[in-house]
């Protein structure tokens, strides 16, 4: 009896290289989440002045968990990454609970770049592919502004392409 061969990894597919996303993502990420545990922990240290110092577990759990989120959302960012094959856009994320989009170049009805304003600052955009089936919908946020454009201009011709067979 022979050995079969060892499964083949669905989020590294062989011969497919991925393209990560800015590592500035990352950074954007983190200064979202700042903000937001810095609104929380102004609303515990009120009561904790005017009425229990008890209050101050509250910001001591958010810096725990703001630390916790530095560190993660850094790793999330790594593991995010898009590759382009002859018929498919290929894009995967996630650490713990992976995923993996395979989304066919002739089903994308449109492609749209977008930008929001902390993004501009770090020279970042986004590319978002709509096709007929919204559980295929796929956003490739953190992408420096000229890889977006050229990706957008690369699925939106694959997609023209593919869909003239039609």
């Amino acid at each position: 009896m022979t050995p079969s061969p060892a499964p083949a990894n669905p989020f590294a597919p062989e011969g497919v290289v991925f393209r990560p996303v800015s590592p500035r993502l990352a950074t954007a990420r983190i200064i979202v989440s700042l903000i937001v545990s810095l609104i929380l922990a102004v609303g515990f240290a009120v009561p904790a002045i005017l009425h229990s110092p008890w209050w101050w577990i509250g910001p001591a759990v958010l810096l725990v968990l703001s630390l916790w989120e530095m560190w993660l959302m850094r790793r999330q960012v790594r593991a995010m990454g898009y590759a382009l094959t002859d018929d498919h856009l290929l894009w995967r994320k996630g650490i713990m609970f992976r995923q993996m989009n395979v989304i066919p170049y002739g089903r994308m009805q449109f492609v749209d770049t977008s930008q929001g304003p902390l993004a501009r600052h770090f020279g970042m955009a986004e590319v978002k592919l709509h096709t007929a089936a919204a559980t295929t919908d796929a956003t490739i946020n953190g992408l420096p502004v000229a890889e977006a454009e050229n990706l957008r201009r690369i699925l939106s011709e694959r997609g023209e392409q593919r869909m003239a067979g039609l």
